[in-house]
């Protein structure tokens, strides 16, 4: 990986635990119709404490607001941040599910891992490749018939397109 991808990556401007603050509030809202800070240290099972700095952070950068009754809303760009954090998650976890036929669970674990870092291009593209595959044009049939039965043999790292230093699939499982 090269510097400036390192860099790049991090420029993300929320961290992961940014965008699980604003998830546990988006869930405390559809709920219960309101979020105080309590509500997502409890439903995050951390300290009010450290709440109470990861809301200030996202407020600072206009993503949430607070009332004068201490409710926090979501603002146009904190919404905006959520739909797209929650589509690009049901993009990845149907990837890893229909295409890489991971369990359900586990795929919603790592969509949850990789959501937020992905640029929406990206996401429009996994999306695409999804409805194609999901579709049932004879194409897509063949390719999912294909992909089925296909097994990736390593000839030697040097000729391999995936390996770089060492074959990935030495003593694993295929």
């Amino acid at each position: 990986m090269t510097k400036a991808t390192w860099k790049k990556f991090d420029e993300v401007e929320l961290t992961h635990s940014s965008v699980h603050h604003l998830m546990a509030m988006h869930e405390l809202l559809k709920r219960n119709g309101y979020v105080r800070g309590v509500d997502i240290s409890k439903h995050l099972k951390i300290s009010r404490s450290s709440v109470s700095i990861t809301i200030h952070k996202l407020i600072k950068k206009g993503y949430i607001q607070e009332d004068e009754n201490k409710f926090y809303h979501f603002t146009p760009k904190g919404q905006e941040l959520i739909n797209n954090v929650l589509s690009k998650r049901r993009i990845i976890r149907l990837f890893f599910e229909k295409v890489l036929d991971i369990p359900e669970d586990m795929a919603e674990y790592e969509a949850c891992k990789v959501e937020h870092l992905l640029e929406e291009e990206t996401g429009q593209r996994i999306m695409n490749f999804i409805g194609f595959f999901l579709s049932e044009r004879k194409e897509a049939n063949e390719f999912r018939y294909a992909l089925k039965r296909f097994i990736y043999e390593c000839g030697s790292v040097d000729a391999c397109e995936i390996c770089e230093i060492e074959c990935y699939f030495a003593g694993k499982e295929q």
